[in-house]
């Protein structure tokens, strides 16, 4: 595009409002937009509740706001809508990004006051059930520019919301000086295997993601109790977000179906690479259809094998039985009888996935290209507003 060499990134002062920068791929977006745009000299202040990754934007030069944008409230919503005025005003902000719905409508009303060019990005296919929680979604499709995070996402707000201009589909990507085999050290690896207690002889299944119901848990631990008999252990790992109930309901499940000694619940980490490095299979078996997919990319980033339901983003990552198997939505059976086909892979075969997956990961799905494309549409975006 002819206008990328007419704007300097020097030039481009971000705002980007989410609700919290713990985990999930809706805050990785928005902390290696963050980076990259400070490594490039831009400015970059990310508005959000707070969380974990927050050093890791500091450590970046960038300026983080506490405000409680991850509230419902529409009197809340109102008045954090007078907070991003001054913010905008303040630091003489020229692009506002919002990627989470509550505080789009206030980033929306803060960026129509100031007359700040306006971008969102669509992270999920949120719920679509009546005409109350579409007009509340609405608001992800009020940005001058829309950004879909896969072609799944552009498809499903064509088909629900009959809106198909100025979307632009811009993958999630992975920092490859992160998720690399070659990168992670025997010691990481070391400390890993410790935490989950496992041997050689064992095959390691690891399904990394947070602790919510939709993501599938309960279908990944009633597939294992089909092949039990098998020497296997699932590594279920992620953050609980204080979903203690859902976490208490799994245990109880795992203890039913006599697997206490194949399921092992973990809390979210910071070192997914080495606990990858132990994975003789990565799973997800999530009940609604990812958006995108990025453990699953993780996990092909490390030359792991990944299984994965036939459904949603999941569909643009894995070429099946090329780089992955991708398995029959919500069938249970078939999907214990894929956990079984896929650890029993040859070495070959096992090393071919790996390279085909790194090979795919590397040509298309890199952090630096996600970056790039979404700073020449901050770029393009300020220069029409010029």
């Amino acid at each position: 595009m002819s206008y990328i060499n007419k704007i300097n990134t020097k030039e481009i002062r971000l705002l980007q409002v989410l609700p919290h920068l713990n985990s999930g791929g809706m805050v990785s977006g928005a902390v290696e937009v963050s980076n990259y745009l400070k490594k490039k000299g831009g400015n970059s202040i990310i508005v959000s509740s707070g969380g974990y990754r927050e050093q890791e934007v500091l450590r970046n030069n960038a300026s983080l706001i506490h405000l409680p944008v991850e509230t419902k409230n529409p009197y809340l919503i109102y008045l954090n809508k007078n907070r991003l005025i001054k913010i905008i005003k303040q630091y003489n902000i020229n692009i506002v990004h919002a990627r989470s719905r509550a505080p789009a409508w206030s980033s929306y009303w803060a960026s129509k006051s100031t007359k700040t060019p306006f971008i969102t990005t669509f992270h999920g296919t949120y719920g679509t059930e009546n005409f109350i929680k579409k007009k509340y979604n609405s608001v992800m499709l009020k940005g001058d520019y829309v950004i879909a995070i896969s072609k799944f996402i552009k498809w499903h707000i064509e088909k629900e919301y009959k809106k198909s201009n100025n979307i632009y589909v811009i993958p999630r990507g992975i920092d490859e000086k992160i998720f690399s085999p070659d990168k992670v050290t025997t010691a990481r690896i070391i400390s890993a295997a410790k935490k989950i207690k496992t041997d050689e002889f064992r095959k390691t299944i690891l399904m990394p993601g947070r602790l919510t119901n939709w993501k599938g848990h309960e279908i990944a631990i009633r597939s294992l109790s089909l092949v039990k008999d098998h020497n296997i252990k699932l590594v279920i790992l992620g953050d609980i977000q204080k979903r203690f109930k859902y976490k208490k309901k799994l245990e109880k499940l795992v203890f039913k179906l006599g697997l206490r000694d194949k399921v092992l619940f973990l809390q979210q980490t910071r070192d997914l690479p080495a606990y990858l490095m132990l994975a003789d299979l990565v799973i997800s078996c999530s009940t609604k259809p990812e958006a995108f997919g990025r453990t699953i990319l993780e996990a092909q980033a490390m030359g792991r094998p990944v299984l994965a339901f036939n459904h949603g983003g999941s569909v643009e990552l894995i070429n099946d039985n090329k780089n992955g198997i991708l398995s029959p939505t919500y069938d249970i059976k078939e999907f214990a009888g894929n956990i079984v086909k896929s650890l029993s892979l040859s070495l070959e075969e096992r090393k071919k996935i790996s390279n085909e997956s790194i090979k795919m990961v590397n040509k298309k799905y890199l952090t630096s290209n996600m970056c790039k494309q979404t700073l020449n549409l901050y770029k393009n975006l300020i220069l029409k507003n010029k």
